[in-house]
């Protein structure tokens, strides 16, 4: 699998994720994850002292976005970004349909709790302690039978927009550990990394990067059409 490149300069790297791999590596050492592929490729393409550093990460099925950054002195610059939260990050996703505003925000906390069906961890609206999380959300179109949605999580949470949008009847499709739809069937979790935008940390220009909708997502909302 060859990755695509979005962006690249001096210092930062974004490459586009595709759906099933995890962000990085995992417990089982044989099983293929994104970080290591993409470290592998640019090695084999640029020199075995090529450098790419690893600051965030996405769910397994989720696609899109991923920033790299390319030496270590872009290292700590890259993480205050992540840390200031002055990195805006848009999704995309195609959730039940239901009810909503045309557009508005979700604000409260959230825990880690062990679900005792599926035997894995995952996140919980709670009343009093966990960690605060802030999503906006604007509803972008209605379909017969589902919604597209944009999500811009201000904090960030694990499964922040996955939780912030079951918890409030509109679950995505495709999702294995929060209430969604299953009919129709979607093939993996409808939830797309869209757009980075952040203040460039060394030339200090704004920029902006998106990436394309993938063909099962595109696919799968013409389904709910």
């Amino acid at each position: 699998m060859i990755f695509s490149i979005l962006f690249e300069d001096d210092y930062f790297l974004i490459a586009e994720k595709p759906p099933g791999l995890p962000s990085q590596p995992t417990v089982d050492k044989r099983r293929p994850d994104f970080f290591t592929g993409l470290k592998k490729q640019l090695k084999t393409e640029r020199g075995a002292n090529f450098y790419l550093g690893l600051h965030h990460r996405l769910d397994r099925d989720t696609s899109g976005l991923m920033i790299f950054t390319k030496s270590k002195e872009a290292n700590e610059p890259l993480s205050l970004l992540f840390r200031n939260h002055q990195i805006q990050k848009t999704y995309v996703c195609l959730t039940k349909l239901h009810k909503c505003p045309e557009q508005w925000e979700i604000e409260n906390h959230v825990a880690q709790v062990r679900d005792p069906v599926l035997k894995k961890m995952k996140m919980k609206s709670v009343h009093s302690g966990g960690d605060k999380a802030h999503t906006l959300f604007r509803r972008l179109q209605a379909f017969p039978r589902g919604l597209l949605i944009e999500a811009k999580p201000l904090t960030g949470r694990m499964h922040q927009i996955r939780v912030h949008l079951a918890e409030n009847g509109l679950g995505i499709f495709g999702d294995d550990i929060y209430p969604g739809p299953k009919k129709p069937a979607a093939p993996r979790l409808m939830l797309h990394a869209l757009r980075l935008e952040w203040i460039h940390p060394f030339t200090q220009k704004s920029m902006s990067v998106e990436c394309p909708l993938p063909g099962d997502f595109v696919q799968f909302q013409k389904q709910l059409s």
